[in-house]
C-alpha cells in the first residue's frame, strides 16, 4: 500500500470526524474531540498518515513553555484495521525527522503503564528511556509513565 505522512494545516468537518473517530477508537473516553483537535492543528502539529487519501492514524505533538527544545507527543493513533502493519512506527520516525529538522532535542511523551506494548515499542525500537512514573496524571485511577528521548 501507498502511504503518505501530512502535517494538517487544513480540515474540513469530514476530516476533523476522521480523526477523532481514530482516537476515541484507541483511546476511548480520553480521545481528541473537536475541541481538543483543532487547537492542536492550528497551535501545535498534527500529522496524519493516509492510505491513499484515507486517514488511517495520526499523532499530535506541542512545544513545551517550560524547555523551548522539548516537545510533547501528546497522542499517536492508528485506524483498528490498519494495526500491526508498521504504521505506528513509519508515523514515529516521520515525526522524530521532522523534529530533528526543525532544532528540537527532546521527544517527551506519556504511556500507560498496562500498555505494555506501546512501551516496549518506544524503548527498543525508538531508544525512549523512562524518566518516571505518575500514579495519578490524568486523576484517579490513570497512572502513566513519562517517556523521554534525545533526538
Amino acid at each position: 500500500m501507498d502511504y503518505e505522512i501530512r502535517v494538517i494545516t487544513e480540515y474540513s468537518q469530514q476530516l476533523l470526524d476522521e480523526l477523532i473517530q481514530i482516537e476515541v477508537d484507541a483511546f476511548g473516553r480520553g480521545g481528541l474531540n473537536k475541541w481538543h483537535l483543532v487547537p492542536m492543528i492550528n497551535h501545535g502539529r498534527v500529522f496524519v498518515i493516509y492510505n491513499k487519501d484515507k486517514p488511517v492514524g495520526l499523532a499530535e505533538v506541542l512545544r513545551d513553555f517550560e524547555d523551548s527544545e522539548l516537545v510533547y507527543l501528546f497522542g499517536l493513533s492508528i485506524r483498528r484495521e490498519y494495526r500491526n502493519q508498521g504504521l505506528g512506527s513509519k508515523l514515529l520516525e516521520y515525526i522524530l525527522q521532522q523534529l530533528r529538522e526543525e532544532g528540537f532535542d527532546k521527544l517527551e511523551l506519556t504511556v500507560a503503564p498496562d500498555n505494555q506494548s506501546a512501551y516496549s515499542l518506544y524503548k527498543s525500537k525508538f531508544g525512549f528511556e523512562k524518566e518516571e512514573y505518575r500514579p495519578k496524571e490524568y486523576g484517579r485511577d490513570e497512572p502513566r509513565f513519562v517517556m523521554k528521548v534525545d533526538l
